[in-house]
């Protein structure tokens, strides 16, 4: 199986990790100031590596802002991204958008207990809408 990119990228820092077999590794955050394009900061990510593009086969990427259409302007910070010309310039077969927070929001489900911690105490609503909120360079908020 080839390699797979994922990414985080918000209004200041843009976070990159490999997924290989079923795992993250190679974590990594740049400030998205510091590239001109996404596509700048993920050859950057991938050289540090020691890998081309070409070298992942697909990538997911959680950003800020409304994810709809070919063409994606990030909220909070410089970049735009055209996704035929960005998995051309990647050489991606496979690209996934997806909403930041409604990426947070689906990891909610895969939360452990005992990773949960309480901040008001009460009984939770089975069934009800959960909540993830976050403040950062921008507000994101988002509900499952």
């Amino acid at each position: 199986m080839r390699l797979a990119l994922v990414g985080d990228i918000g209004g200041t820092n843009a976070r990159f990790a490999l997924w290989r077999d079923s795992r993250l590794e190679s974590v990594r955050v740049l400030a998205t100031a510091d590239f001109a394009t996404p596509e700048l900061a993920i050859e950057y990510y991938l050289a540090s590596l020691g890998l081309a593009p070409g070298s992942v086969g697909a990538a997911c990427l959680a950003c800020a802002g409304p994810v709809k259409g070919e063409q994606f302007v990030f909220t909070n910070n410089h970049w735009r991204l055209g996704r035929r010309d960005f998995c051309g310039a990647l050489q991606l077969d496979e690209l996934l958008l997806i909403n930041d927070f409604a990426a947070m929001a689906l990891g909610m489900t895969r939360v452990a207990e005992a990773q949960r911690r309480t901040i008001c105490n009460g009984a939770a609503e089975t069934g009800a809408p959960a909540l993830v909120i976050g403040p950062g360079t921008g507000l994101g908020v988002a509900t499952l």
